[in-house]
């Protein structure tokens, strides 16, 4: 059994970064292919997937923001992300 503990990674440096973003979502995230496709395996982490706006978006149309090694964790941070990008008061303390 593995103890290590996996870190939490998070892709931005500043919070104002999560408004280039219009919304989340949260994606398992497996060490390989065949493990996606084999049913009863546990992801590896659980990736925060944002969605750029039409106004800021690069290359690709959506980033990861945040990996967790709990599914939970990833839904709350992504819950959080919406409320920041869509309350006027959270966004203007930041």
């Amino acid at each position: 059994m593995n103890t290590q503990r996996k870190p939490v990674m998070f892709y931005f440096e500043r919070l104002e970064q999560i408004r280039d973003f219009n919304s989340f979502r949260v994606e398992a995230v497996f060490e390989t292919h065949k493990e996606a496709e084999q049913s009863g395996r546990k992801p590896a982490w659980y990736s925060v997937i944002g969605q750029f706006r039409p106004d800021v978006q690069f290359q690709y149309p959506e980033f990861p923001v945040a990996d967790f090694p709990c599914e939970n964790y990833a839904k709350l941070f992504a819950e959080m992300c919406e409320q920041y990008i869509t309350d006027q008061a959270i966004a203007m303390t930041a």
